[in-house]
């Protein structure tokens, strides 16, 4: 099984179809993730795909099994010190295969050569398994640092 990570700028219809798998299944936790959805202005987000993810700052992934789209990451411009990892998802079929993994060394190997000096990232204690993986790779918990209203948002950070 190979997997390509693609810049996913051409690919827009698999980006957004991503992004709509992505958000379908966090909404089916509940309010706290609408809340949080909302106040990212996640449908300008995706109106407005190109410039939030754009370059020179920015980065936005498929990962493709073949022909196949199998999962996405995007990078996102906070400052010129701190990035902002987006929107890591992997199709259900297709997890347990080091996808999100690649994803997310991508967007590090990225966020790296762009300068900056930290990743941060927002999640939820459902997405137990990606919060795993976030630490292995040396993430860590920090205080809020974004508009997310919910309450048990986990923040974390790793510094490049």
């Amino acid at each position: 099984m190979d997997v390509t990570i693609k810049p996913a700028y051409n690919e827009k219809e698999e980006i957004l179809k991503l992004f709509k798998e992505y958000t379908d299944s966090i909404l089916a936790e509940g309010e706290e993730v609408a809340a949080c959805l909302k106040s990212q202005n996640y449908d300008k987000e995706i109106i407005e795909i190109e410039e939030k993810y754009g370059l020179p700052g920015g980065r936005l992934y498929i990962a493709c099994i073949g022909s196949e789209t199998v999962g996405c990451v995007a990078l996102k411009k906070i400052d010129d010190k701190y990035c902002e990892m987006k929107r890591l998802y992997v199709r259900p079929g297709n997890r347990g295969k080091h996808i999100g993994r690649k994803l997310m060394e991508q967007v590090i190997f990225d966020a790296q050569g762009i300068g900056y000096k930290h990743i941060r990232l927002d999640t939820f204690p459902f997405m137990n398994v990606a919060i795993k993986m976030y630490k292995n790779y040396g993430f860590y918990e920090i205080e809020r640092y974004n508009d997310n209203p919910a309450p048990t948002a986990v923040f974390m950070q790793l510094d490049l």
